[in-house]
Parts: structure tokens; sequence; C-alpha cells
């Protein structure tokens, strides 16, 4: 009998690039039966062989939406159910403890928990007791479930101290290449696109962003400068902040284009010459691996961002980038100018992005091992 798998997730959404288009994908043109269960969008479709049902009821209570998802469950009927967060694993012990006390539950793990963005709106004294109230309730969780995916070194260093028993895997945030549209580099004299994408906050980067850019057009004034951003604002004041800093950046073409669908956003990017991530270096990015780095290196394109532990621990960047302190701008731009003034490098490190992305950074390299630790469990 054919294995039932669902996907249970209760802040990404159904199309999220991990679940629906590479483990799920994946797990059904290899003969599993795969649902993808979200609180996240209401959706009730059929999509390459994948069940998506989902719901969207911000009203509700934590405890109604776990029962809410749990019926869900108990309609699919999962023999694996792999979670990517604690009220997901909460709804399925719900229905394992319910319906079927065989059923595997996984926790595939690609954030902290907390994380800054569950304290973002918390103040005063109330922070540090909700951040150990939501840690407590992390870990607790992942005592319930059955094994562990982590989709980097570490995220998984707490859970394999002090629960290191449970049978667990590290799958990377690699990219099956045929979802991205590979475009040769062009590099056009006196020419330059920069780009940036993610959300706009200068928490991700956006300040050090621009003041490369006003940098790099200061002391180049013949430059055609061009900024491509990709991404979304989180409120309507960063919104407006930023369309004001935008609007009166000095001879600078700046294309701002919102969130764009996974399989699109290749093609969105085919023009940029360069990518950047100059996230602040605080304790939370330092041990956080950015994920499109990956999709960057695909695209066959140089990359500039943030020295930070996770990206060194899991790569070579400078084989086809730099690493920088994100708040030197000068030394920033000077690492921009390098590729404008030396073609050769800019296309050899081009080169040797895609190179590492069909030798070693992509989908297909793991997608084995994936398949293999679900068929074992």
């Amino acid at each position: 009998m054919l294995k039932r798998i669902a996907f249970v997730t209760t802040s990404h959404m159904p199309f999220d690039d991990r679940i629906y288009y590479h483990f799920a994908a994946s797990l059904a043109r290899n003969g599993y039966i795969v649902s993808i269960i979200c609180s996240t969008s209401e959706i009730n479709s059929y999509n390459n062989l994948i069940e998506i049902k989902g719901f969207l009821d911000p009203s509700i209570s934590k405890s109604s939406k776990a029962d809410k998802i749990s019926s869900l469950l108990q309609n699919f009927k999962p023999d694996i159910i792999i979670c990517s967060e604690p009220l997901a694993i909460i709804s399925s012990t719900k229905y394992k403890r319910r319906i079927n006390k065989k059923v595997k539950i996984i926790y595939d793990i690609t954030e902290w928990y907390p994380s800054k963005k569950n304290l973002f709106h918390i103040k005063g004294l109330k922070k540090p007791y909700t951040f150990i109230k939501l840690l407590l309730f992390n870990f607790y969780t992942s005592i319930l479930v059955d094994g562990f995916i982590f989709g980097e070194y570490y995220k998984s260093i707490p859970f394999k101290i002090f629960i290191p028993l449970k049978k667990s895997i590290r799958v990377g945030y690699y990219f099956a290449l045929e979802y991205i549209h590979y475009t040769k580099p062009k590099l056009i004299k006196n020419e330059l696109c920069l780009g940036f994408s993610g959300k706009i906050t200068a928490e991700k980067g956006i300040d050090n962003f621009l003041n490369v850019a006003e940098n790099i057009k200061r002391k180049n004034p013949g430059l055609k400068l061009k900024l491509k951003i990709v991404g979304w604002f989180p409120s309507n004041q960063d919104e407006n902040i930023y369309n004001e800093r935008i609007k009166n950046l000095p001879e600078i073409e700046v294309e701002l284009i919102g969130y764009q669908e996974f399989t699109k956003f290749s093609e969105i990017i085919k023009d940029v010459n360069i990518f950047f991530d100059l996230r602040e270096t605080d304790f939370e990015n330092n041990f956080c691996l950015p994920i499109k780095l990956f999709y960057y290196i695909a695209c066959g394109r140089p990359v500039i961002y943030s020295d930070i532990r996770a990206i060194k621990k899991e790569i070579d960047i400078t084989q086809f980038g730099f690493l920088v302190k994100p708040k030197q701008t000068g030394f920033v731009a000077e690492c921009v100018m390098k590729y404008v003034n030396n073609p050769i490098l800019y296309y050899r490190h081009c080169l040797n992005a895609r190179k590492m992305a069909e030798n070693t950074y992509n989908w297909k390299i793991i997608e084995p091992d994936f398949l293999n630790y679900i068929a074992n469990l």
C-alpha cells in the first residue's frame, strides 16, 4: 500500500518552494499520495498530483486552529506528517492520539523558534517571559515528534544536544535547476544592475544596499546604475519611508517590484548583474543561513553578502562573491567596482556560481537522501 504523506504548516503559504516545489513534488513523483494542509490560505485544489487544503481565519484561537487542522488530517488519513512549526505538531499530535497512533510525525526545522518576528510587538519585561515560554513550547512539541529534518547546521545543534536519539537528516535549501530560468551573464560597459529581494526593511539590509548604490554613483557619475528591488513592505510606514528614500536617489534608476511567485522569480531578475544581502549581523542573523543564496548561484551571478557565520559554515563564497561588513559602505562599493573594472573576475565568478549549483548545491543531488529517509520511517 502506498504511503500517504501530509505536510502541515501554520505560517508558510501552500506553494512554498521547499514544501510544495521540492518535498511534496518529489514525493508525488515517486509514488506517494501527498497532501498539503495550511492555515494561511483559503484553498482547495489538486495540482501536480498534490492535494492542497487550507483555511485562513485570524479570529480563531490556536486551539481551534489545531482542531481544524486535525480534522483535515482525519479526512486525508496520512501515514506520515511533516510539520513546519510547533503548532502544526500540536495539530498532528491530536490526530495521532485520536485517530492513528501509528502515524509518524516529522519536524522540518528551517527557522529559529522563537525568532525576532515572534517577539517584535512585545515590549518590556514581557519579552523575555514570552521568549522563554515559546522556547519551552518548541522543545515540548519537539519531544512529541518521531524525527527531524534540519535545513542547516546551526539550527540543528539545540535538538541534537537535548533530543539526540530521534532519527534526523540534513536537507539543505538547494533548488531544483528546472525551476530556474538560467541566462548567460552579460556585463555591459558603463552599465550596472544591482539586485535586492525579500522583506524591505532596515534589518534585512535595504538601507545598507541603498547606501552602497549612492556611494557607487557619487564616485562613478558616468556609470548608468539601476537597482532592481523585488519584495514587500511589512507595514505602511516602511513603504512610505523607503518610497521617499528611493524617489530621492541621485540619478539612479530604481525598479520596485512586488512579491513574485517562485517559478517566475528568475525571469524577473535575469538582468541583475550582482545580488546583495546586507542584512544586519545580529545574533539571530549570524546563525541563520540565507536561503536565496542558493537561488542566486543557480542563476549564475556573483553575490555580496553580510559576513555571517552560517554562510561560512556552509559554502566558500569567495569563489563567486564577497562577504562584507554591511555598514562598511565604501568597502562594499569597492567590491562592486572590482567587477566593473575587471570583467574577467566577474565572468569567472558567474561561471563558478553556476558550476557550484550544477555540481553540488542543487536539489537533485540531495533528493535521494530525502526519499530514503522518508522510505525508512
